[in-house]
């Protein structure tokens, strides 16, 4: 899934560069970038202001139907000030979902194998950065920005696929205490 997310985030970012440069406006594209990343940190701290009722893969879950929600549109957005609001409002849907990815890893991984499983979730988004950059640049020369933003809901589409595929062992051992008792999470 963090592979996903990467791919969604590299062609996010290439094609919201070329979308400002094809609406004449090249030096929007970082304002751009960072009214995006602006919705993400106001839902971060939100997301850790709030004490959750669901758990980790329920919100990994949610998450990831926000995060190909919030591509969905981009794709028709016509304007500079239009594409910066979709983009605000879509970014409230990434630090919950990384949040609740990492925090998933928490509950399931082991203390002695934490560090390597959340090290595995950082790899695969960067992993993804790359692919999504390149394949929306294809995108971008073949058929302009805008289309290109396809590639970012494919890759938030891959990452909804697996969080739903995703599955909690019946056990999990309690980090709270060394040699706790094991807790079922049903």
């Amino acid at each position: 899934m963090s592979f996903a997310l990467g791919v969604l985030f590299g062609a996010a970012e290439v094609t919201t560069v070329a979308f400002a440069d094809d609406e004449g406006h090249q030096g929007a594209a970082g304002f751009l970038l960072a009214v995006w990343a602006s919705g993400s940190l106001i839902s971060g701290l939100i997301s850790g202001a709030v004490a959750w009722r669901r758990g980790p893969l329920f919100r990994l879950r949610v998450g990831a139907v926000g995060m190909a929600a919030a591509m969905a549109p981009l794709v028709v957005v016509p304007s500079i000030p239009l594409m910066g609001a979709v983009l605000f409002v879509g970014g409230f849907a990434i630090s919950p979902t990384l949040i609740a990815a990492m925090s998933l890893a928490e509950q399931v991984l082991p203390q002695e194998r934490l560090t390597e499983g959340m090290a595995f979730i950082q790899t695969g988004l960067a992993a993804g950065l790359a692919p999504g950059a390149a394949v929306a640049g294809v995108v971008i020369e073949q058929h302009g920005a805008s289309t290109a933003y396809l590639v970012s809901l494919g890759g938030g589409l891959l990452a909804l696929a697996g969080a739903l595929a995703t599955r909690l062992p019946a056990t999990v051992p309690s980090h709270d205490q060394p040699d706790a008792p094991v807790r079922h999470m049903a």
